[in-house]
């Protein structure tokens, strides 16, 4: 319902009760005015002698005065109005005549209370007096038609009133879609139009107007620092990788011409280096994918000969911790389409992943299936696994295993979010599953086309 609608049923809700309201107090006010003007009457008529000849025919007072214009007027009353019927009772409140009707139960208790009282009933206005302490003509009660205050004229004022409103609203509505509007169009880059009318409305237009430019400009400095941040973590990462290799190669050199326990601290050293490189490739990567303007740089690639290399990158790290890492791959090439390096990164994290938390005597196997249409990788480990609990949480930001927390080759986390996020942007599927009696198996599936 719109702001109109809703102002027009406010106000009618609000107007045509309070208009009834006030034609039912009108009338009250109405009422007792006239009922107070017909006492001092009746009291005036009492003061000329009225009194003294009801007394002396108080029935026929009675019907005389019930039946006015049938009867000649008593010597000594006013030719000037017509007070209305008259019927009078004694102090007892008995009438005075058997045909009248007794005294309202109401009136009387008020009568005795404060020596006059009266009644509306229906469309005639009853007033009694006591104009005596005793005596048949002890009371007088006074009735006479009244004029009936009709509700319709405060209803049309009030209708009119209503709808004077909705039209006067109809503006101020159209101003204010009007303003949604902008701001609606404003989310896809357009800029406000300022309302420039020195109301309520027009200040706010101008107060979004100059909030959305402050929120540009937050978002593009947001934007720039962005864009630097991740060029600064893609050029880092390249120029860290570059010496980092070559200290990979020299410690794998040193390590096959020492012995004993400089061959150990060497391996151990060969370890951290392969990590240290891991975590820098999932960091150029990882800015690769904040960038979420910047699109895939897909190309037909063949998996089979991707996961070779990857499995050869990882192989002297884990002879080093006495894994067996094995694979095997179709004969033919199995040809996907994607983005060559974040897939081998997706493949590297998870055959990382599964040597790094394996204990030595363990074993690793990445194996790779196809047919005409789809592919299937699985990469499955003898390890400790994870906590049935833990596994629809592997892939989130920063989350690590409690196994992973207690162990000293603990990551950051970051590796297996990549490849889910990996996946995710090439559409394919990425589960987890638990190996029996122990380990992990990671299945990456999807359309070669």
């Amino acid at each position: 319902m719109g702001l109109r609608a809703k102002l027009v049923l406010a106000l009618a809700a609000i107007l045509l009760p309070a208009s009834a309201g006030i034609v039912a107090l009108q009338n009250y006010w109405s009422r007792r005015v006239t009922a107070e003007a017909m006492a001092e009457a009746l009291q005036e008529r009492v003061d000329r002698g009225a009194l003294q000849r009801c007394e002396r025919a108080p029935a026929s007072w009675s019907r005389r005065h019930g039946r006015r214009r049938r009867h000649r007027r008593p010597p000594g009353d006013s030719p000037r109005r017509h007070l209305g019927e008259l019927a009078v009772y004694d102090a007892q409140l008995r009438p005075a005549r058997p045909d009248q009707p007794p005294l309202d139960p109401r009136m009387a208790a008020e009568l005795r209370r404060r020596g006059h009282a009266w009644r509306a009933d229906g469309r005639r206005l009853h007033v009694a007096v006591q104009v005596a302490d005793g005596g048949p003509c002890a009371v007088m009660v006074l009735s006479r038609p009244l004029a009936p205050t009709p509700l319709w004229p405060a209803l049309a004022i009030g209708a009119l009133v209503v709808l004077a409103a909705g039209v006067a609203a109809a503006p101020l509505a159209v101003r204010i879609r009007r303003l949604t509007g902008a701001i609606e169009r404003a989310q896809d880059g357009a800029p406000i139009a300022v309302d420039d009318s020195p109301d309520e409305i027009g200040e706010l237009s101008r107060v979004f107007a100059a909030e959305r430019e402050k929120l540009r400009a937050q978002m593009e400095a947001l934007r720039r620092r962005d864009e630097t941040l991740t060029a600064f973590v893609a050029g880092t990462t390249h120029d860290v990788m570059i010496p980092l290799t070559v200290l990979q190669g020299y410690l794998v050199k040193l390590r096959d011409r020492c012995g004993g326990a400089e061959r150990e601290l060497l391996g151990l050293a060969l370890e951290e280096a392969d990590y240290l490189g891991a975590l820098m490739r999932n960091l150029g990567v990882a800015a690769r994918l904040e960038a979420g303007d910047r699109p895939l740089e897909r190309s037909e690639l063949d998996l089979g000969a991707l996961v070779e290399r990857v499995v050869a990158r990882h192989r002297p790290v884990a002879d080093e911790k006495r894994v067996c890492l094995d694979f095997a791959v179709p004969e033919g090439s199995v040809s996907v389409v994607g983005d060559l390096t974040l897939l081998e990164q997706l493949v590297s994290n998870l055959v990382h992943n599964a040597v790094r938390y394996n204990e030595p005597g363990g074993h690793v196997a990445v194996v790779l299936e196809a047919d005409a249409e789809t592919f299937r990788l699985e990469v499955l480990d003898d390890g400790p696994g994870v906590r049935p609990d833990e596994l629809s949480r592997l892939g989130e930001r920063r989350f690590r295993t409690q196994a992973a927390r207690d162990r000293q080759t603990g990551g950051s986390g970051l590796g297996l979010s990549i490849a889910r996020e990996v996946a995710e942007r090439h559409r394919f599927a990425l589960s987890f599953a638990l190996v029996r009696p122990r380990g992990l198996r990671a299945t990456l599936s999807g359309r070669r086309g």
